[in-house]
C-alpha cells in the first residue's frame, strides 16, 4: 500500500499545462499501462478536465510554501482582485520572546498575601519542598 496518493498528474503522466486532448490520450494510454486502476485513471482525468477542480488542485499542491505575499500575487491575475489578505503584523519573533519572558515571570512571583479578613490557605495546600525543587524563570 503506497504511502500517499498519486497526484492527477503523476496518474496520467501528463505535464502541469496539458490540454484537455492530451489528457484524453494520457487517460486510455493509463488504463492500457494498467498501472494504475481504472478508477484512479477516470478520477484523475475528471479532475483535470474540470477547471474549478483543477485550479483548486494546482493551488493545493502547486503554491510554493512561502509568505501570504507570495500566494497573492501568483493568485491575482486569475482573480481578477485583491485577496482579502490581512497585513503581515507589527511585531516580530524578539517582541514575541519578551511577551513570553514577562509572563514566566508573572507566573512564578511570589504570591501576594491574602487581603484582610480572607481565610489563609490551609498548609496542607501549600508549596512543599518535598514534592517540586523550587523554579526560577528563565532570564
Amino acid at each position: 500500500m503506497p504511502l500517499f496518493e498519486p497526484t492527477p498528474y503523476e496518474v496520467l503522466g501528463v505535464a502541469r499545462d496539458a490540454g484537455a486532448d492530451t489528457v484524453d490520450e494520457a487517460a486510455e494510454r493509463a488504463l492500457g499501462e494498467g498501472r494504475y486502476t481504472s478508477e484512479q485513471v477516470r478520477a484523475a482525468a475528471d479532475v483535470l478536465r474540470d477547471p474549478a477542480r483543477r485550479l483548486e488542485l494546482d493551488v493545493q499542491f502547486l503554491l510554493p510554501p512561502g509568505p501570504v505575499a507570495a500566494a497573492q500575487e501568483l493568485l491575482e491575475p486569475h482573480l481578477g482582485r485583491p485577496l482579502p489578505f490581512p497585513d503581515p503584523p507589527a511585531w516580530s519573533a524578539r517582541d514575541l520572546t519578551g511577551l513570553y519572558r514577562r509572563e514566566l515571570e508573572g507566573d512564578f512571583a511570589p504570591m501576594p498575601p491574602p487581603p484582610a479578613g480572607f481565610p489563609a490557605v490551609p498548609e496542607r495546600f501549600g508549596p512543599d519542598q518535598g514534592v517540586l525543587p523550587p523554579l526560577e524563570p528563565p532570564r
